[in-house]
């Protein structure tokens, strides 16, 4: 027997999982975008100019703040993605090790937060310093080791995080037939493609939750 409602509940947190990453990629890189043209940021590349106020510390905090909303947005996808994983893996085979690698990938990404926010202290208290014209080093060294260490530890077990989370939207496409979806998945590998991705499970997800629906003995 077919356990048809779980099936359903695993692709309805897929499809909520990629509209919610879709969300939090916008924001991550249009925001700053907004941001610079906000606060008029003087931006020169090339022949390129855009702007004409001076890039400040609060200018950059702005773009930051931006950028951690969009990253925040970002992690509760990937545990919506775990639940919708988990939600198979009691339905079929093939999404136990997803599961596992996307929880590894959590503790990757905890582990990222730690270490990015401890550089970030000590780049303020830097600044800070420097404003003073404190003679001294303004930088804790010990603690900026700590913080590095933090961050590619954390960047190693978030790639596997992502390798998990590729592997499962593949198998969730290759489960139903889903082309769609399985291109999506493959496509979370390049980075360039990144809002991209999340359209096309998006679309997937919404074609396989209407076949599932239309099979004999499903109540909507």
């Amino acid at each position: 027997m077919v356990d048809r409602t779980g099936e359903i509940k695993g692709v309805r947190w897929a499809r909520t999982a990629a509209i919610t990453s879709l969300l939090g990629l916008l924001i991550a890189w249009v925001g700053p975008i907004a941001v610079i043209f906000a606060v008029g940021v003087e931006i020169h590349y090339g022949g390129f100019h855009l702007g004409s106020g001076k890039a400040t510390v609060s200018a950059f905090e702005d773009i930051l703040a931006v950028v951690v909303v969009g990253a925040l947005i970002s992690l509760i996808s990937i545990v919506l993605y775990l639940v919708s994983f988990n939600a198979f893996r009691k339905v079929g085979p093939g999404f136990g090790g997803p599961v596992a690698l996307l929880v590894i990938g959590l503790l990757g990404l905890l582990l990222l937060v730690v270490g990015f926010a401890l550089i970030l202290n000590d780049f303020f208290q830097a600044v800070s310093c420097s404003a003073s014209g404190a003679s001294s080093s303004c930088l804790d060294y010990s603690q900026l080791e700590g913080a590095v260490l933090a961050v590619f530890g954390g960047l190693f077990l978030s790639f596997l995080g992502w390798i998990g989370l590729v592997i499962g939207l593949y198998r969730v496409g290759k489960r139903y037939n889903s082309t769609v979806t399985k291109i999506g998945g493959i496509l979370n590998i390049i980075p360039i493609v990144g809002l991209i991705a999340p359209v096309l499970v998006v679309i997937g997800t919404h074609q396989i939750l209407g076949r599932l629906r239309s099979q004999p003995g499903h109540n909507p």
